[in-house]
């Protein structure tokens, strides 16, 4: 994540595409 300290916005967003990768996972691995 650019910038130090990451603003609350880009941690949101980091923690959501993180989600995105994890769910994206689970449904190949079925």
């Amino acid at each position: 994540v650019p910038g130090c300290p990451p603003t609350a916005e880009a941690l949101l967003y980091g923690v959501l595409q993180l989600q995105k990768k994890i769910r994206r996972t689970e449904t190949i691995a079925r």
